[in-house]
């Protein structure tokens, strides 16, 4: 044992009987109150003198001691003695005298001029002639291009032409001679696209039966055959080819390896060809598996949890704690989603960084879609960093799977063995051509007008705070859910102070009267309530908001806008003139509300139906005042489209709130009275979205799409220095515009 070793444990050996002697005093200290003493014993014998120890090592040097305080001067010496005188010094050697100077000689003074006489005046001459004009100089070089003027406004668009009239599709045809008789020959052509095109997918449950068919025409009889566009085999039960021939393709029992482009092609010899597309969608509910459920990981180390989600449509993604706690991206947690090459199969993937004893619990992956809710299971556990135990193996045998598993894949022969006949193995699947909407795109576009509503006289509105342009619209970010087809959910784009600005709010349309107040996320999420509101004047629909302090809502059964103030519950009101409250002129496609609340960096916005028509009306509000700043007019059906609202003072509309994948492609600038040209994706996961309000705090859009409440983030330019707002879009998804 070396001597530093050997100091060490001799210290810690010392302080281990001082802290034990100490504490056999102390107990015995305190004992005395219980316990009297006895009366003292005799003296024993002395001990003899124990053996003499060994010397100790040399300690360590002390601490220096601290300097002393300083000394007082000392007294002054005596003065010294004069001392003796120096020496005088030697004169110096005198130098040698200079030179005498050589003197200047004297100048000669001068005489002085005559003056001269002045000269004759001369005469004035004559004007010259004009000379005559030059000959024109060659034509100089081109001088360099001038800077590029400022681009003039964008026209407006043209009116669309009108389709013209179809023409009398052809036949291609040859005549030949077969045994001395002359036949027609005719290419192949596909009569009666029954079942859709590439354009408009066929919708299928896993499970159901489908039967593609392609009725070929021409002479000779076409022979058709059926091919995958990407290449794909094509399954029907054990029996997998590329291509399978025959004017009927039976898929029974849908499996989502089915999903894809099918094309049959008839051909005869006589060219060209004929083919049809048909586009087929598999929907089923989301199936998570996972490769690793118990993941261990020491305290400060990181934690890594995947999941590998099938699902389709697309799913919405988010990960939870046992307790409930919503996961959010951020220095603590790291979530990503992985799209994966095939279209329903993708990988969640939650990185937890810096691990305490608080992070040793269950975690959930959760996938939710329109067909269903599947939920993951992990167990993060505590493992001790000294032992060198390698992590175990991952050879992908040991996979915990959640959810529906796909159906068997069975053909036609094995579902139902000839000469047995089923009902179901006959069924086919009727697909009908729904109409997108796309076609009114042009009544919203070119035939709207802007004018005042109504001949009142506005005192107009402040300039805009913030204008810009959405460019891009995210993919939809799950928050929670309430079994309500009709809510809404606020959060104040406004706040008084930080608190504020973490509260939600929820109202219910069953319970018109109350306002329901939670101070964060964990408790909406748990539907907690912090406070109710009880209003004496009821609410009408569900297009609320939450904005400076103050929920503005409209009236039950009235044209009236009310402004309960949050902190003293008292209020201030609006009528807003010839608004018909009858039930016979609804907001959009829900038919819902009659007024949609919005707010942007600009204030506060609402949007009603201009009473016996169907345009749509705009209202900008002094909140301070409750005054009325201006009122558009606008000639845009708002029964066609499914939403609005402001973003920037531009009034955007969303074509649909039930398909699936929609477009946003009406954005009028309000301040400027001019139509933008957009075009830009956005989705309803579960195909009933009842409500679309946009947060200029977090730059989100708030929906409630079948009870679930979504964001979604966006982006936009600001016009004039075009400053691109990226704060949402730094981990989120995209969609493509």
């Amino acid at each position: 044992m070396t001597r530093s070793k050997f100091l060490k444990l001799f210290r810690f050996n010392q302080v281990e009987i001082y802290y034990r002697l100490a504490a056999i005093q102390g107990f015995c200290s305190a004992t005395k109150e219980y316990c009297p003493a006895g009366p003292p014993g005799p003296n024993g014998p002395r001990g003899n003198p124990g053996v003499k120890g060994d010397r100790g090592d040399t300690g360590f040097p002390g601490i220096p001691g601290p300097i002393g305080p300083r000394g007082y001067p000392g007294n002054t010496g005596e003065k010294g003695a004069l001392g003796r005188p120096g020496l005088d010094g030697r004169d110096g050697v005198p130098g040698e005298p200079g030179f005498d100077g050589k003197p200047g000689r004297n100048g000669h003074d001068g005489m002085p001029g005559i003056n001269g006489r002045p000269g004759d005046r001369g005469k004035d001459g004559r004007n010259g002639t004009d000379g005559l004009p030059g000959l024109t100089g060659p034509q100089g070089p081109p001088g360099p291009q001038g800077p590029a003027g400022i681009a003039g406004p964008r026209g407006r668009p043209g009116k669309p032409g009108n389709h013209g009239t179809p023409g009398i599709p052809g036949i291609t045809a040859w005549k030949t001679r077969v045994n001395g008789s002359s036949e027609l020959l005719i290419a192949p052509s596909i009569a009666g696209n029954t079942y859709g095109s590439s354009r408009e997918p066929i919708i299928v449950y896993e499970g159901e039966n489908i039967r593609l068919r392609c009725a070929a025409s021409g002479i000779p009889k076409p022979h058709v055959e059926w091919r995958r566009t990407d290449g794909q085999l094509i399954y029907t039960g054990t029996y997998h080819a590329i291509s399978i021939s025959g004017e009927s393709l039976n898929l029974t029992q849908i499996n989502r390896v089915h999903m894809g482009s099918y094309q049959c092609v008839a051909d005869n010899g006589v060219p060209p060809q004929a083919n049809h597309t048909f586009n087929l969608e598999i929907h089923f509910p989301p199936l998570i598996k996972i490769r690793n459920q118990m993941v261990g990981a020491a305290i400060g180390n990181n934690a890594v949890l995947e999941c590998e989600v099938e699902a389709f449509p697309e799913s919405v993604r988010y990960w939870e704690r046992a307790d409930g706690r919503l996961l959010e991206n951020g220095d603590k947690f790291r979530i990503s989603n992985n799209e994966e090459r095939i279209g329903y199969k993708s990988k969640m993937v939650l990185n937890i960084t810096r691990i305490t004893s608080h992070d040793f619990t269950m975690y959930h992956c959760i996938s939710k879609n329109e067909r269903g809710i599947t939920k993951g299971a992990f167990t993060v556990y505590e493992i001790d960093p000294s032992l060198a135990t390698p992590p175990p193996i991952l050879d992908g045998s040991n996979v915990a799977v959640f959810g529906v598993q796909p159906p068997e894949i069975v053909s036609l022969e094995q579902l139902c063995p000839p000469p047995v006949q089923c009902e179901k193995c006959t069924t086919v699947k009727q697909v009908s051509k729904a109409c997108t909407g796309s076609g009114f795109l042009f009544d919203l576009i070119y035939r709207w007008e802007l004018s005042q509503y109504g001949n009142e006289r506005y005192p107009g509105f402040p300039n805009r705070n913030l204008d810009c342009e959405l460019y891009a619209v995210g993919k939809p970010v799950y928050h929670g859910y309430i079994n309500m087809t009709y809510g809404s959910w606020m959060k104040d784009s406004l706040p008084a102070n930080e608190a504020e600005g973490e509260k939600f709010w929820i109202t219910n349309e069953l319970e018109p009267n109350k306002l329901y107040e939670y101070d964060n996320k964990n408790v909406f999420r748990k539907s907690n309530a912090s406070k109710v509101y009880t209003l004496d004047v009821p609410f009408q629909g569900n297009a609320h908001v939450v904005y400076n302090g103050s929920f503005y809502y409209q009236a039950l059964r009235k044209p009236k806008i009310i402004r309960l103030f949050l902190n003293n519950e008292t209020r201030m009101e609006l009528n807003v003139s010839r608004l018909n409250v009858d039930n016979s002129n609804y907001l959009y496609t829900t038919e819902h509300n009659y007024m949609d609340f919005s707010v942007d960096d600009n204030g506060l916005w609402v949007i009603f139906p201009v009473p016996d028509a169907n345009n749509t009306a705009v209202m900008k509000v002094d909140v301070s005042s409750m005054q009325i700043q201006y009122i558009w007019n606008i000639s845009l059906d708002h029964h066609l489209v499914g939403e609005m609202f402001v973003v920037c003072g531009v009034l955007y509309a969303i074509d649909n709130v039930t398909d699936r994948n929609t477009r946003i492609r009406f954005a009028l600038d309000l301040y400027n009275n001019r139509l933008l040209d957009i075009n830009l994706s956005f989705t309803n996961p579960f195909r009933k979205t009842t409500m679309v309000g946009y947060n200029h705090k977090n730059k989100e859009l708030y929906s409630w799409d079948k009870g679930n409440q979504l964001t979604y983030p966006i982006r936009y330019n600001e016009i004039g220095n075009f400053t691109i707002r990226d704060d949402k879009f730094e981990h989120g998804e995209f969609l493509s515009t």
